[in-house]
């Protein structure tokens, strides 16, 4: 259980320290302080713009659902001076390849209402809990396949390697329901999944110098994988126009109108982008952090073996206890008060969504893992307003799959090591490497 330290202070916390991250995990104690002591909170480090740090579960709410308050148009997340500089040059280049301004919005996140709610239509009922509905019987398909082969790999390590056998969960497993679910309800061919899950694990984990090839700095890796990336993307859109739209997500994108207008390949290449990344990188990583915690939580398993009906419930636990998404950032769009603070117009807020998963209003005993929690007012899908995550039924029906298939399972493993995180990420608290052997 965190507990406040003695020895920090506000004015010696960080939580926008990447390498602390790396080292520790995530600041549960600078949040749990600031949660106590300053949930509104000035926060000026070296190498970031100065923000509000909110980390009540109320205060995120209430910013989640006002965007004519607190914008998204100008910054989506905080980073440091150097990202920024690099998604500045970034915007530039798009704009002299396919036009218009540096100062576009890059997807639709970037827009506030209507624009946001007019393209988000474009494929919203694509991830309804009724179009979930109706592949729940194709997920658990998958699902079991995947499980299936990742316990005989762990059972041949175990008969060649014996107590030195171990498999990685994240490339193994993890990764492999939500690449394929995506890619296919993108049209992807599944030759190329593999390396569609390469190019995003790439794109978001730029920072960890695995990730880069020799001698390539982090904009480069970035530069490199987001070009291969187009051009595959354009080839994909260049053998619909070729054969014809399916009723996939992006013969549904290259299809679509606003206002009587139709996509640019700028927005067609940046939605599709986001879809795919988005719908594989943040569920993998839950997946490989729920079995993590189940693996140290062997009470709460041992219940979920017994009681497969609490699958449901013991995903939305997971996706609380593990909150994959860090933080999003706003701007305040006038002069307004939040918990006695004066926010000026034009200044930063920064959501950080771990610490309102553990507010202590709101969830009690926030610290225990327990896969009966109801209530279970997470926000690890974002603050239930306009930006409420997309693909949120998708992730719920890909992890109830996932651990159904394994309830046979889990109980026979054991985390061989600490997980190891990725380097450099702000945004998405990404696992790059997770190592699991027979249970001695």
């Amino acid at each position: 259980m965190s507990a406040v330290n003695e020895l920090l202070t506000l004015q010696n916390l960080d939580i926008t320290d990447t390498d602390l991250y790396v080292q520790s995990g995530y600041p549960w104690a600078a949040w749990d302080l600031l949660r106590k002591e300053a949930p509104v909170f000035w926060y000026q480090r070296p190498r970031h713009e100065p923000f509000w740090a909110i980390t009540k579960h109320e205060d995120v709410g209430y910013i989640s659902r006002n965007p004519g308050l607190f914008s998204n148009t100008q910054i989506l997340r905080i980073s440091d001076v150097d990202t920024v500089r690099i998604g500045q040059r970034g915007r530039v280049r798009n704009a002299n390849r396919y036009g218009g301004s540096p100062d576009d919005p890059p997807d639709f996140i970037f827009m506030d209402p209507p624009e946001h709610r007019q393209h988000r239509s474009a494929v919203s009922k694509h991830f309804t809990p009724r179009a979930m509905k109706r592949l729940e019987g194709h997920f658990a398909d998958l699902a079991e396949n995947y499980v299936s082969g990742f316990a005989n790999m762990v059972v041949d390590e175990m008969a060649t390697k014996g107590e030195l056998g171990v498999v990685d969960v994240v490339h193994e497993l993890s990764s492999k329901l939500p690449v394929a679910a995506i890619c296919e309800m993108g049209g992807v061919p599944e030759e190329d999944w593999e390396q569609i899950f390469h190019w995003t694990e790439t794109l978001v984990g730029a920072g960890d110098p695995e990730f880069r090839r020799p001698g390539e700095d982090r904009e480069q890796t970035l530069r490199r994988s987001s070009g291969e990336w187009r051009r595959y993307n354009e080839d994909l859109v260049a053998q619909r126009m070729k054969d014809g739209f399916g009723a996939d997500l992006l013969s549904k994108l290259m299809s679509s109108e606003i206002d009587g207008k139709k996509f640019t390949p700028r927005e067609i290449s940046s939605y599709f982008t986001l879809l795919v990344a988005a719908g594989n990188e943040t569920t993998r990583n839950s997946i490989t952090g729920g079995i993590k915690v189940l693996l140290e939580n062997r009470d709460q398993l041992e219940r979920l073996v017994a009681e497969p009906e609490l699958v449901p419930s013991a995903v939305e636990e997971i996706l609380r206890w593990t909150s994959v998404v860090i933080q999003f950032q706003r701007t305040a769009t006038e002069d307004l008060e939040l918990r006695g603070q004066t926010i000026r117009k034009g200044e930063s807020l920064v959501m950080w969504y771990p610490s309102a998963n553990r507010d202590e209003d709101v969830f009690p005993d926030p610290y225990k893992f327990d896969i009966t929690r109801d209530p279970n007012d997470h926000f690890a899908f974002g603050g239930f307003g306009e930006h409420f995550c997309l693909g949120a039924h998708l992730a719920r029906w890909e992890m109830r799959a996932i651990f159904h298939a394994l309830l046979g399972v889990l109980p026979k493993l054991e985390l061989a090591s600490e997980p190891e995180l990725v380097a450099g990420s702000l945004h998405v608290g990404g696992i790059k490497r997770m190592l699991v052997r027979a249970a001695s």
